[in-house]
């Protein structure tokens, strides 16, 4: 009878497998040397693999703290706060300009307005004021008597009539600023005319306080025995003279008056030139 002699069975694979995953195991927690001949195995090497396979720090199955996120965020630029404090400190530096100038301004209308009304006490802050400049040398244009006075002088006694045609003769002057020398000479050459009367009657046709005739162009009867209009329209004649004549503030006042009137008599204006000049110094102190 044939002996049958057992074999030993050869070891199941996947007994070997677990014996080898165990070893290696405890090699890895023992820290011992022999751990390569455990991985050399390639079963025991994927074994190893997935079992040691260390995890991301920055996965994105862990989410970011709030520390983290504040430190990814991107530092605000540094002369930012700088670039406002220097933008604040110019505008508060323009509005200080701005309302220093507007103080400056209100000052000086304040002066201005003060000055207007403060009644001057000599004839030369009178005829500055009039002049506009507070002081220097006054252009013979603002000067009364700019020249010497050609011939002998009249006088006659004015009735508040008459003084009255010579203020409103004055004012208009003044008024298309004209100066108190075409101030003078048209006073004058009233008190040749119509002695400062404002009268119907004339040589011809002619009529009012400088006898303009209506028919030479003047304006109609109405307008020319108005003061205010006749004063207009002889100084408006005036200025178109002086424009011709640059030397005529220093011209002998006849010169000029004769330049607007074309009188028979040129000469006749010379002898009102003082009285006048008084009248207009007088006229232009009640209206300061």
């Amino acid at each position: 009878m044939r002996s049958i002699t057992r074999l030993p069975s050869p070891p199941r694979p996947g007994r070997a497998v677990a014996v080898a995953v165990l070893a290696g195991a405890a090699l890895a927690v023992a820290g011992g040397t022999t751990a390569s001949a455990v991985t050399s195995s390639p079963v025991t090497t994927r074994a190893a693999t997935v079992t040691h396979h260390p995890a991301t720090p920055h996965s994105t199955t862990q989410p970011l703290n709030s520390e983290q996120i504040t430190g990814l965020r991107a530092p605000a630029p540094r002369h930012t706060a700088a670039k406002h404090t220097a933008a604040a400190r110019r505008a508060a530096e323009a509005r200080k300009a701005a309302e220093a100038r507007r103080a400056a301004a209100h000052r000086h209308a304040a002066a201005a307005k003060s000055a207007r009304h403060k009644a001057p006490t000599t004839w030369r802050a009178i005829a500055h004021a009039v002049a506009g400049q507070a002081s220097g040398q006054l252009p013979a244009s603002d000067r009364l008597l700019p020249a010497a006075v050609s011939g002998a002088q009249s006088n006659m006694q004015l009735t508040p009539t008459q003084y009255a045609n010579a203020t409103t003769i004055v004012r208009q002057a003044l008024h298309m600023h004209m100066g108190l020398r075409s101030a003078v000479i048209a006073v004058a050459t009233a008190m040749q005319e119509s002695q400062l009367v404002n009268i119907n009657y004339g040589t011809y046709d002619s009529l009012g306080l400088f006898q303009q005739q209506p028919d030479m162009g003047w304006g109609t009867a109405a307008q020319v025995t108005d003061p205010a209009y006749a004063s207009d329209a002889f100084l408006g004649a005036l200025r178109q003279y002086q424009g011709n004549n640059p030397g005529w503030a220093t011209q002998p006042l006849w010169q000029a008056a004769q330049g607007v009137q074309k009188s028979g008599f040129p000469t006749a204006y010379a002898k009102w030139e003082v009285q006048a000049a008084q009248i207009v110094a007088s006229v232009v102190r009640n209206m300061y």
